[in-house]
């Protein structure tokens, strides 16, 4: 890709400013947009003994869903406009925002910036789906899915803005399987995975117009998520 792209060899100096960038957008989209997550809520040991409180985060999880099934809809229309600015509108007003919809928000930033990223699911060796979506940044073409053994693995840039961090995906693998493991779901921390790529949105130019006026803090310096 022209803009955002990683070489096959970085330096420390560069390879620290590009994932300092990567967790920029997480942290720009979780202070946009703030959410409670019944599926993240229930991964802390205080939340589990409160029934009600998981319930009513599943309630509103439901209701988010059955909105944002309804906004789908108009994805048939020619353009994307009307489709993107009902999402936006339900994820400020409901603030129950899954994995999923924070990839599109994190992607629509990126995209305000000319920055290209590839919608993926984390899933096991054994071939199970881990329920999870994050952006990859810097994906070789025509590849469709990334394992732990791929020579461009240490180039590709993660970005979990549910999990709010960005990382290398060497990396993100290691801690997907240590720290992150419960909020995974994951029985075996040194379960081995891998990044399913997954179809990306139609983001046109009238969306990226209306991501730049509606959110011009979004809009970041030159130079960023490139090489320095």
């Amino acid at each position: 890709m022209n803009v955002g792209s990683v070489s096959n060899v970085l330096s420390k100096n560069a390879a620290r400013k590009i994932v300092r960038d990567a967790d920029r957008v997480c942290r720009i989209i979780a202070e946009e947009f703030p959410s409670v997550s019944s599926s993240r809520i229930q991964t802390f040991k205080c939340a589990d003994a409160n029934d009600t409180f998981i319930k009513y985060c599943k309630a509103k999880l439901l209701q988010n869903r059955y909105i944002r099934d309804e906004a789908s809809k108009l994805r048939k229309t020619d353009d994307a406009l009307d489709f993107f600015r009902c999402f936006i509108e339900n994820m400020k007003k409901y603030k129950n925002i899954n994995c999923g919809d924070y990839t599109k928000l994190a992607q629509l930033l990126l995209k305000a910036n000319n920055v290209e990223a590839v919608n993926a699911a984390v899933m096991t060796k054994k071939l199970k789906n881990l329920d999870h979506m994050v952006l990859l940044v810097n994906v070789p073409k025509k590849a469709s899915c990334i394992v732990g053994n791929n020579a461009d693995l240490k180039n590709i840039i993660v970005i979990d803005p549910w999990l709010r961090f960005a990382d290398f995906a060497n990396n993100a693998i290691v801690r997907y399987n240590s720290e992150f493991s419960r909020c995974m779901g994951l029985e075996d921390k040194y379960e081995k995975l891998f990044f399913y790529l997954w179809p990306n949105p139609n983001i046109s130019d009238k969306v990226i117009q209306y991501i730049r006026e509606t959110f011009p803090h979004f809009i970041q310096k030159k130079g960023f998520m490139a090489n320095v």
